[in-house]
């Protein structure tokens, strides 16, 4: 037997039950429609904004290979403002303290490479600009500091190819150093790492045997 009498009493009964639950429900429903609209909106935010870093970004390359960078850096540095998780911040970061160098502004080129890797960028760009700016400091006979940070960078677990690019800069710092069998050595390295790129291992094999001579 139903467990209603009368067909009345089941409408009685759904509308007691749509008065009890019913709001509950259509609350429930308009959370999942905002929140299927909200994510709608930022995927597209987000493909509009990666668009848009690309596009900067593309911009900012063949200036830099046009050398004419200098007209656009300002959006360098927007894209590392606006957009500091991006990728494509990272690489403008790079080309910015490259630029800086090449004008003989150090202290806003190390500042540009030193953002790379504040801002958290992928594993391989920061240490490149790592050993960048241990490059930089080479150059600028800032020895100390420079060891000191190649110290920190290969207490790092490292890939076989970061490792040689290592190795290669711990070579030239040994060398400023005047510790040529060190540097020797550290050359050797890259020269017998397997993942090493082959230009390094070029490189490297011929300042080994310059330092052999």
């Amino acid at each position: 037997m139903s467990r209603y009498d009368t067909e009345q009493e089941q409408i009685e009964a759904i509308k007691a039950w749509w008065a009890k639950y019913g709001t509950l429900i259509l609350s429930g429903v308009l959370i999942v429609a905002i929140a299927f609209a909200g994510w709608r909106y930022w995927q597209s935010y987000s493909y509009t904004q990666s668009a848009n870093a690309s596009a900067t970004f593309g911009v900012l390359e063949l200036s830099h290979q046009s050398g004419t960078f200098g007209e656009v850096s300002r959006e360098a540095r927007r894209l590392m403002q606006e957009q500091p998780d991006s990728p494509y911040a990272g690489a403008a970061a790079m080309m910015l303290a490259q630029f800086h160098w090449e004008k003989a502004e150090s202290e806003a080129a190390l500042e540009a490479l030193q953002w790379v890797v504040d801002a958290k960028q992928p594993a391989d760009m920061q240490v490149t600009a790592q050993l960048r700016i241990v490059r930089l400091q080479i150059e600028l006979a800032q020895l100390d500091e420079a060891q000191k940070r190649l110290d920190d960078l290969s207490a790092n677990k490292l890939n076989g190819a970061q490792q040689a690019n290592v190795d290669y800069v711990s070579a030239l710092l040994a060398q400023a150093q005047q510790d040529f069998s060190k540097a020797q050595s550290a050359f050797k390295r890259v020269v017998d790492n397997q993942q090493a790129q082959a230009d390094l291992k070029n490189i490297a094999r011929l300042q080994m045997d310059d330092l052999a001579q």
